[in-house]
């Protein structure tokens, strides 16, 4: 049983008292937040809501749609999670974090009118979001599905359109074990009448099943719309005539600042998208979208920190996710060697992980998290030991890792921190 709210406190003191309020800490389902969303007058903004969906690509996503939004001049809120280092992170005005005391008057709010309804720490933060956005006055909001689709939080809302990106496996307790499940309830964020971006370039099946169920009109890459003229400094987007937009073609984009072949996935399902709601988002013009793809930053994903040696940070903790960063490294050779930070947590697929890497790491360098979630040290050890590796060293905690190897690189060396959340928070809290 939770204590009584911290009416009247901080946020630190708001966002211990939630992980308590509900009985688990995932509880999937509508209904709950719908009740209290109601009482709220949240359901029905005045502002435009685009949804973002998948296994991987989501964050990447909704930090496109954000810059190019905001190029365009427009007052854009966004919702994602996790966070790295802030909870402030999740809710962004104009991508920049919004302040502890707007928070604390969102969830102060939420309070009051859940009365005895139990709300998880998502459900609290989604409905947060929403009162910001709603009471700062966006033009447009962007959010990121948690968990799923169908039944997630984000999914309470109409949204206007929605995008679903890479479609992989994870989460499988409760999404499913095979990529038509999971499909399938990723695209529980169809809308009838509104358009459904699929980024996936060999989507499930369920999906255009989902979207005929619910009468969407799906969009799909490499059926309704294609990259084309890719070179090494930008490419095009072909959209064929569709039920949702007319035809369309944007030449010689430039690639987006975000690094990996599969961004431009992501940024041709954003431009789509902001095309289908070119009547309610007309100040998005080509100069927009040169400069959002051009000027969007989000932390972990494939982010650079250092030169000579290069370091940098990942949070691929996924079989899918670690093909792209195998795919990025062997597409990006360097002179000398490349080591790696690694530690992920306990409920990720590790073989599935370690096995697209193991032929592009000269070391591999593991830790535990620092989490009741962690993969134990033993148990890194063994997947590495099962997968044949022999290549690797093993550590009590990150900073150790890293001492080692600080003194071992040398400037046309590269060093990646990859896996969970977790491990490029830890890293950037106490390496850098």
């Amino acid at each position: 049983m939770s204590s009584s709210a911290p009416l009247g406190q901080g946020l630190a003191e708001w966002l211990a008292w939630q992980e308590t309020l509900h009985v688990s800490t995932i509880d999937l389902g509508l209904e709950r937040i719908a009740k209290v969303a109601t009482r709220m007058q949240l359901l029905k903004p005045a502002f435009p809501i685009i949804t973002v969906a998948g296994t991987n690509g989501k964050g990447s996503t909704v930090a496109l749609l954000t810059s190019i939004l905001h190029s365009a001049g427009y007052q854009v809120g966004s919702y994602t999670s996790p966070h790295i280092l802030r909870y402030n992170e999740r809710i962004t005005l104009n991508s920049l974090p919004v302040e502890d005391e707007l928070l604390v008057k969102a969830f102060t709010a939420i309070e009051l009118a859940r009365e005895q309804i139990s709300l998880t720490y998502f459900e609290f933060g989604t409905l947060a979001a929403l009162w910001i956005f709603a009471e700062t006055k966006v033009d447009v909001a962007v959010l990121e599905v948690g968990l799923g689709g169908r039944l997630d939080a984000t999914n309470l809302w109409d949204a206007d359109a929605a995008i679903i990106t890479a479609i992989g496996i994870d989460h499988v307790e409760w999404l499913g074990r095979n990529r038509e499940v999971i499909g399938r309830e990723k695209a529980g964020i169809a809308k009838a009448g509104k358009p459904l971006i699929c980024g996936d370039p060999n989507p499930p099946h369920s999906i255009r099943e989902v979207a005929d169920e619910k009468g969407a009109q799906l969009i799909q890459l490499g059926e309704n719309f294609a990259l084309e003229n890719l070179t090494t400094e930008g490419f095009s987007v072909r959209l064929k005539p569709t039920e949702a937009a007319s035809e369309a073609r944007w030449q010689d984009l430039p690639r987006p600042s975000l690094q990996g072949q599969v961004q431009l996935n992501n940024a041709a399902c954003a431009v789509v998208a902001l095309h289908c709601l070119a009547k309610r988002l007309p100040q998005v013009d080509f100069l927009a979208l040169q400069q959002g793809l051009r000027n969007a930053t989000l932390a972990g994903r494939l982010q650079k920190l250092q030169s000579q040696p290069d370091i940098w940070i990942d949070v691929a903790h996924n079989p899918h996710a670690a093909e792209n960063l195998a795919n990025w490294l062997e597409n990006n050779p360097i002179a000398g060697k490349t080591y790696v930070i690694f530690s992920i947590l306990a409920d990720k697929d590790i073989d599935g992980v370690i096995r697209p890497l193991q032929d592009k790491v000269d070391e591999w360098h593991l830790f535990p998290l620092d989490s009741p979630r962690a993969t134990s040290l033993t148990a890194l050890e063994s997947a590495f030991v099962s997968a044949s590796l022999t290549n690797f060293q093993v550590y009590s905690d990150i900073r150790h890792a890293w001492k080692t190897v600080t003194l071992q690189t040398a400037s046309i060396d590269r060093v990646v921190i990859f896996g969970s959340f977790l491990v490029v928070s830890q890293a950037l809290d106490g390496i850098f």
